[in-house]
């Protein structure tokens, strides 16, 4: 066991220095240590970063955390460990990282190599603690959607929508639902955000008037829903609708982010706490 994750680290080593990366991340769970183990969907794991400071030498930082278990295979924890990184200011934007996960993650493999690009987008899903709540991979699905219809629109006319992220019982409090929602009736794997299948009927849905509800898990909740709530304590610049104010009120009102897509220009906001912490075109 020892051999093969001594031949990673060496590859690891080997390909930071062939494609000039900024940053080696090594993950193992610790399975010795019980604070953090408190809670059962949770693992305790050691994060070692090596930074380059100039060719041929490396920083070195270590810390604990926690990552949430999840199914073999998937590299959701290291992307949560890359973010709580970028958090820490160990991690900046622009990085080349080297990830290196052995087989104490229980992922499935002897061991796991992947190479992140730290760019704009991921950088900002981390200094805005978006993912606190949310897992960074629906956030980046929803972003990824939004891009694409404030880009092509949909049938050749521009689209206005909006995402509205978060805890469903909270968000529904303040909407209604004034059309029969297309997404009812089907089992929750179907309604996943993160399902490349499911892009081009949300695509579809978007032409409808109202916002698409989505729960923390990334679930479509709803589409064509209306946000019914008080937007006078909502400090935005002028200019903005009324599908912007609603959706900076109900992340005031709620745990929950707002993606919205501008049906004028295109443009794609991130709403938290009310303001807007994000631009994207």
């Amino acid at each position: 066991m020892y051999k093969i994750e001594e031949s990673i680290g060496r590859a690891a080593t080997k390909i930071a220095q062939d494609i000039e990366a900024n940053c080696i991340i090594s993950v193992e769970q610790m399975k010795k240590v019980t604070e953090l183990n408190v809670e059962t969907n949770y693992v305790s794991i050691l994060v070692t970063i090596f930074r380059r400071l100039k060719k041929g030498v490396f920083s070195k930082k270590e810390y604990l955390t926690k990552v949430r278990k999840v199914t073999s295979g998937s590299v959701i924890p290291l992307k949560e460990i890359l973010m709580e990184g970028i958090t820490k200011k160990y991690v900046e934007k622009g990085d080349r990282v080297v990830c290196v996960q052995n087989e104490s993650m229980g992922s499935g493999f002897r061991g796991l190599l992947f190479i992140f690009d730290v760019d704009k987008i991921f950088f900002d899903i981390s200094t805005h603690n978006l993912a606190k709540t949310i897992s960074a991979d629906v956030i980046e699905a929803a972003l990824s959607i939004a891009l694409e219809l404030g880009r092509e629109g949909r049938e050749g006319k521009k689209v206005g929508t909006a995402f509205i992220i978060g805890d469903k019982n909270e968000i529904l409090n303040f909407t209604r639902q004034l059309i029969f929602n297309p997404f009812m009736g089907y089992s929750e794997e179907k309604r996943v955000i993160t399902d490349p299948d499911i892009r081009e009927t949300i695509k579809e849905f978007s032409q409808l008037d109202g916002v698409f509800i989505i729960n923390k898990d990334g679930v479509v909740v709803t589409s064509g829903t209306y946000l019914d709530i008080e937007t006078s304590d909502v400090d935005l610049p002028p200019g903005f609708g009324t599908r912007h104010r609603n959706c900076a009120a109900i992340t005031k009102k709620t745990d929950s982010i707002a993606i919205t897509v501008s049906g004028t220009g295109g443009n794609v906001r991130v709403f938290k706490e009310g303001k807007i912490v994000m631009k994207l075109q």
